[in-house]
């Protein structure tokens, strides 16, 4: 099973390994991709993202 999650911000994303990581302390190389706007991320387990607030949102895409 991989699960697939995308984080979006009403901001420019600049530094988005620092983003993913905030997001996702876990995060250790696993496939991203990213660009000013979103970043997309597959683990092989379920993750509980950190709450950044309002500026930054989580949500599962993919389920597989």
């Amino acid at each position: 099973m991989t699960i697939t999650y995308r984080i979006t911000s009403s901001l420019l994303i600049g530094d988005y390994v620092q983003l993913l990581k905030s997001v996702f302390p876990a995060w250790n190389g696993e496939p991203v991709t990213a660009n000013q706007t979103e970043i997309t991320v597959t683990f092989a387990t379920p993750q509980t993202p950190v709450d950044l607030g309002p500026l930054v949102r989580v949500e599962v895409i993919d389920t597989v």
